[in-house]
Formats: structure tokens, C-alpha cells, sequence
């Protein structure tokens, strides 16, 4: 018995979509009604389709779905779903909220109708960061770490050991600081001034490849720690080299006071802090004072600066000061 659906998405400013999809055996036949502002005709085509497409549908559990999900957000995007299956019929509409596999879904169906554009033409899929360090004595430290949407992992290869991280729901939330970073990065012309070098690709949903070779330094890749900061939020892993890039180094200010904002594992929020030392940098690891009894925790440094005691977030008597760059011990990787 022929599966049906009917879909609309988009939203005041960008149009909206609307397709119709009859699915009967191996084969499925899509209607476009609405393109919203793509240059898209109205057509209605049947193509042939593989099982594995079909079986991703049934593995969506559509019927499982809520019949309204809704924010509180203005404006934004809005959708509605019908889809027929035999005797059984979900219906659903939302408002800048969505099923939880609500990505898996416009996968599914902009495979069937990719000129509809459900996904972004420049979603980063895939990304590889391929980092090596010639030391001193001649000696090549490399390592790779690798993004993979599709596969929802992140697989970190280093000399002796190699490791496999399973993203499942957090996936999004990596490949979103991924999009941040690389869609917002400007890279100079290559000129090998570090001992630390990275080569970069990365894939995206329209199948263009971009390669970047870079010194792995914040100064040559801005928004680096903060990136290689949300990851380590997500790893058990630490001791990778290419977790620690050379930090940009902030001229000495006399007579300010040194404010730092730093981050503790397993948390987005930056908490301040204040110190004398003007040899730390972003990306250094701290000990610091944390509650009443002022109990010692590791965080990083996300950022420094200097201020007028009148520019300070809080009075300054009141921000507590870092204890010292913190030291490892073999404890830590346990």
C-alpha cells in the first residue's frame, strides 16, 4: 500500500516549501508546489529508490512524533507534516521546535529532492584536521582527528593509541561550533613560521572539499581554543598535542588589573577571575577557588584582559584570584 506525504516548511522572510510524496514499492513520485525564493520549477517527477532510503523512513517513527511542538520565538521557521500509511495518519505542525530527529528527516527527504534545498548546500558533513609538530631533535609528532555527521562519531588517531567517540544527540552541537568556526575563518597566505603545522578539509553537503594548511596557532586560526574548547567538553581523551594550540600572548598593561574568564570541564559558562601572572594566556590550564570553601578545580582560560578598576564586570574585591597554572600529575588522566 502507497505511503503519502505532504510537507511544508519555511517562514515569513525566506517563503515556504511545500512537496507532496507518493511512495509505492521501489519507486516514490514528489510533487513541488512551493519552492519559497529558490528558483525552482513546479514539476512532478518519479525516481527510482533504494531500500536503504525506504528503510530510514520506517526508522523515523513518524507516528511517534507529538502532534504540536511550539516556542516561544517569534517569527522563525513553522512546518507541517501529514503522512499516510494504510490506515494510519500523523498529522503535525510546529513552530522554531521540532522532533528529535527532525535532521534526519530533511536528510531523508532532500536525498529524494535535492534541488528543494531542506538542507543547507554548505552544512558541513565531514571534518578532518590532520596535525603534526617536527621537534627538536627531528622527531614528527602526528595526529588526527576526524568529524563525521552521518556517522554521528569522532575518532582521534594518535602515535600509539586511537580512540572512537560515539556523538549521538551531541552531534549537532559539535558540528554547530565546527559551522561557527571554519564558516567565519580567514586564513593569510601559508607561511610555515611554527613548529606545529595543520592541514585541514573539510566536506560539506554539496560535496565541494576545502583544504587549509595553517601553523596551528591561534594568531594564524582565530577562534581556535574556543573551538578545540568545545570538544574537549566531550572527550575522555585529553592528552592530544593538538588540544593545547599555541595561545596569542597579550602585551603587558601596567597598572590595570589582569581579568581572565575561564571554563570548567563539561560546562559552556565562563566564570571570572582575576590574577597578577602575566605569563598566562588563553588556553592555559588553572587551578582556581570555587565556592565558600573556596575548594580547588581545573579550568581553562577562554579569555584575558585588562581593565580600569571602573571597567571591571563586579568589583574587584570581590573576584577571586587564580592560584597558578595547574599541574599535572599522573592522577589527572585517570
Amino acid at each position: 500500500m502507497a505511503k503519502q506525504i505532504k510537507f511544508t516548511v519555511g517562514g515569513f522572510f525566506g517563503g515556504y516549501k511545500t512537496v507532496e510524496v507518493t511512495i509505492a514499492k521501489n519507486s516514490a513520485t514528489y510533487k513541488i508546489l512551493r519552492g519559497g525564493l529558490l528558483d525552482v520549477d513546479k514539476k512532478s517527477s518519479t525516481v527510482e529508490v533504494y531500500k536503504a532510503w525506504l528503510a530510514e523512513l520506517d526508522a523515523l517513527n513518524i507516528f511517534a512524533w507529538q502532534e504540536n511542538y511550539s516556542s516561544d520565538t517569534l517569527d522563525g521557521t513553522q512546518w507541517e507534516l501529514t503522512f499516510k500509511d494504510g490506515d494510519k495518519i500523523y498529522r503535525g505542525h510546529g513552530s522554531n521546535a521540532y522532533p528529535e530527529n527532525w535532521e534526519r528527516f530533511l536528510d531523508w527527504l532532500d536525498a529524494l529532492i535535492p534541488e528543494m534545498e531542506f538542507v543547507c548546500r554548505k552544512r558541513l558533513e565531514k571534518v578532518t584536521l590532520d596535525y603534526s609538530r617536527e621537534s627538536a631533535i627531528g622527531y614528527t609528532v602526528s595526529e588526527q582527528l576526524t568529524l563525521d555527521r552521518r556517522e554521528k562519531i569522532l575518532t582521534l588517531d594518535k602515535h600509539k593509541s586511537s580512540h572512537l567517540y560515539n556523538l549521538d544527540e551531541n552531534t549537532d552541537k559539535l558540528f554547530d561550533a565546527a559551522q561557527d568556526f571554519f564558516d567565519n575563518l580567514e586564513v593569510d597566505d601559508f607561511g610555515k613560521e611554527s613548529p606545529a603545522q595543520i592541514k585541514i578539509e573539510l566536506v560539506r553537503h554539496d560535496g565541494s572539499i576545502k583544504n587549509i594548511d595553517a601553523n596551528y596557532t591561534e594568531r594564524d586560526l582565530p577562534g581556535l581554543t574556543q573551538f578545540i574548547g568545545v570538544l574537549k567538553v566531550f572527550l575522555t581523551d585529553l592528552t592530544a598535542e593538538m588540544f593545547s594550540p599555541v595561545p596569542v600572548k597579550i602585551a603587558p598593561a601596567q597598572g590595570k588589573y589582569i581579568l581572565c574568564k575561564v571554563q570548567f570541564k563539561g560546562s559552556y559558562k565562563h566564570y571570572t577571575y582575576q590574577t597578577d601572572d602575566e605569563t598566562l594566556a588563553v588556553g592555559d590550564e588553572v587551578d582556581v577557588p570555587v565556592g565558600r570553601n573556596n575548594d580547588v578545580n581545573q579550568a581553562r582560560i577562554v579569555e584575558i584582559g585588562y581593565f580600569d578598576e571602573y571597567e571591571a564586570p563586579f568589583p574587584i574585591d570581590r573576584i577571586k584570584k587564580i592560584i597558578g597554572k595547574h599541574v599535572a600529575t599522573e592522577w589527572d588522566n585517570y
